[in-house]
């Protein structure tokens, strides 16, 4: 009988889980359809500022329940909106260079991730070796 209410309770939370992840995409959805037909922006930059929006709104949820700290929550912000800068950039960008309609935004996504993944891996390396996060370890 115990195991019948523990795999209820158990299929509850992923209802809710489902339902509140369902919402999000749905909000995040009419976002970019709302940014797309109301502002003249493209579809790759609407995207990729909505979900760049959403990761920061995640990342002070997370620093509020105290998962992470401040600092760790405005490093996270600060990678996001490099993210978004460079993946939206090189998307139109690519689109201008490759007229095709969905390999063009493919590639400069593609090209936009791996300069920000160099660009990322070296700003850590640059921040851990100043004086100042040294001493707050």
């Amino acid at each position: 009988m115990e195991q019948m209410t523990t795999a209820k309770t158990a299929m509850r939370e992923i209802g809710r889980s489902a339902a509140r992840d369902a919402a999000k995409e749905a909000l995040r959805g009419a976002a970019v359809y709302a940014a797309v037909n109301i502002a003249p922006v493209s579809k790759s930059v609407a995207a990729a500022t909505i979900s760049g929006v959403f990761r920061i709104a995640e990342q002070v949820e997370r620093m509020h329940d105290g998962e992470i700290t401040a600092i760790e929550c405005a490093e996270a912000v600060s990678d996001v909106c490099v993210s978004v800068l460079i993946g939206t950039v090189f998307a139109e960008a690519a689109k201008q260079w490759i007229s095709h309609p969905v390999l063009g935004p493919i590639l400069g996504n593609a090209a936009g991730v791996f300069l920000y993944q160099m660009i990322s891996a070296n700003m850590k390396r640059a921040v851990e070796a100043l004086p100042q996060a040294q001493m707050a370890v």
